[in-house]
């Protein structure tokens, strides 16, 4: 067994995928797997899973995840091939347009991260003292108003 076989299995590259998308550049990946860059690169461009494993760093990965999210969250239309078999045994392949609708989780997701002054669950500090002052002056309202 060389260094790099467990590396080259799907637990290996799971984990040099994991690490790239955490931010490791690709010199600190080989380090970690215990070969020079040179040759990481090398094997990459011999072994089409590794260089796949090796090909989205984090910031990259977060734009993907972030366009999904987006695009779940404000619904989209989808293409599919439906086959149909005919009476004389022919097949007829149709293109069918679905729409997928908005999810609220994705939507919710997306606005609590993004605008979270505006979406956040639970109130934080300077919150509660705008409703004291709020209690205190509904409370002067009531006051006056039963005079």
């Amino acid at each position: 067994m060389t260094k790099t076989d467990f590396w080259l299995t799907q637990e290996g590259l799971l984990l040099i995928a994991s690490w790239r998308r955490s931010g490791s550049s690709v010199s600190e990946i080989a380090e970690k797997i215990g070969i020079s860059q040179k040759k990481l690169e090398r094997l990459a461009k011999a072994e089409k899973a590794l260089a796949r494993a090796l090909k989205y760093g984090r910031e990259q990965t977060d734009a993907m995840v972030e366009e999904a999210l987006l695009k779940k969250a404000l619904g989209f239309y989808v293409s599919e091939e439906k086959r149909v078999v005919k009476a004389n045994g022919q097949e007829e392949i149709t293109t069918v347009s679905k729409e997928v609708p908005p999810d609220v989780a994705a939507a919710s997701a997306w606005l609590k991260n993004r605008c979270p002054d505006k979406w956040r669950d639970k109130p934080q500090d300077n919150d509660n003292e705008v409703f004291r002052r709020l209690d205190k002056i509904m409370g002067e309202l009531n006051a006056e108003a039963d005079r």
